[in-house]
């Protein structure tokens, strides 16, 4: 029998590519936080909670979306009327997209090439273009104190959340157009797509409802009222969502009554309330739909839920005021 010698330049060439190949398949999930009150950006292991880094941001960060194919992070920096690109590779600031006075949401054309933004003080929609980050038009009279944005499924329109007209502005970005306005709630916060783009739902936070639209006809199909016991109707002030991927559950962040609301996409029924924190705000979900993330602005930290349970399972401490809240997966 011969024994075979294995050298040891070998032996290093097989560990390195095992450990390799196994770091390859380790996530990097994360989840990021915009704290408006502190001005940086809180960054967490997805599988771990632990804290990986809290970064320094623009004044006044608030909205925020991620550009996969850049691993870039744009964060709406409100105070110094402008979107930070942050690098999440180094996570430095590496540029800014010109955005107007006091960006807040913003949304992200499903082709990648602009980004809407409302312009809260003056009234309008800012379109931009993404690569070089210039200002392409604006959108005047988008109702007063334009906030939520959203792009529709398909790219044409986009709609506008408006407080203190308690309407929603529907917009041709392309076009630089206003198509339409539909009355909804008292002082509507933000809109969320459901069932491919056949409804638009709207947070109406001082209403403590949400409104339903049918975007074919732009006529209100249905409103969810929200009642709980001990919990007075004054505190019902909802803000966010999140939508299960799955499009059945639709999840509401109901702010001053530290309750997040479950209802059912089908037939628009409360299903349940979980507790979450102080002024719950923000709101994402996992592409799995197993975990729910909303933060808590006057708490000053997140509640991370467990979907199936319902109940939050953990809290974390990140900085002061927290907005926003997205998942990188």
């Amino acid at each position: 029998m011969t024994l075979k010698i294995i050298k040891p330049n070998f032996i290093i060439i097989f560990i390195s590519a095992l450990v390799l190949l196994i770091s390859s398949n380790v996530k990097a999930d994360r989840v990021v936080i915009s704290n408006e009150g502190s001005d940086d950006i809180t960054i967490i292991d997805l599988n771990t909670y632990e804290i990986l880094n809290t970064i320094e941001s623009g004044n006044r960060p608030r909205d925020m979306h991620y550009i996969p194919g850049t691993n870039s992070l744009l964060v709406a920096a409100s105070e110094d009327d402008t979107i930070n690109v942050i690098d999440m590779k180094t996570l430095k600031i590496i540029g800014n997209l010109e955005t107007g006075d006091d960006p807040e949401i913003f949304d992200i054309s499903p082709d990648g090439k602009v980004a809407v933004v409302s312009n809260e003080d003056d009234n309008e929609a800012t379109v931009i273009d993404i690569k070089t980050g210039k200002i392409i038009r604006v959108i005047e009279d988008v109702g007063i104190e334009p906030e939520g944005v959203n792009f529709t499924p398909d790219g044409k329109y986009v709609f506008i959340t408006s407080e203190g007209t308690n309407t929603i502005i529907i917009i041709d970005p392309w076009k630089g157009e206003i198509v339409e306005e539909v009355l909804v709630g008292n002082r509507p916060r933000r809109g969320a797509f459901n069932k491919n783009g056949e409804e638009y739902w709207v947070t109406n936070e001082l209403g403590g409802t949400v409104s339903v639209i049918d975007t074919n006809t732009f006529l209100i199909k249905h409103t969810i009222n929200f009642e709980k016991k001990g919990i007075r109707s004054s505190e019902i002030t909802p803000v966010d969502f999140a939508m299960s991927n799955n499009g059945n559950l639709a999840y509401i962040t109901l702010g001053r009554s530290k309750h997040v609301a479950v209802v059912n996409t089908n037939n628009y029924e409360v299903i349940d309330y979980i507790l979450a924190g102080s002024r719950v705000w923000g709101a994402a979900i996992t592409a799995d739909d197993k975990t729910l993330i909303v933060t808590n602005g006057q708490s000053d930290d997140i509640s991370i839920i467990d979907t199936d349970k319902r109940a939050s399972i953990k809290s974390i401490a990140v900085g002061r005021t927290p907005h926003t809240v997205r998942i990188i997966e």
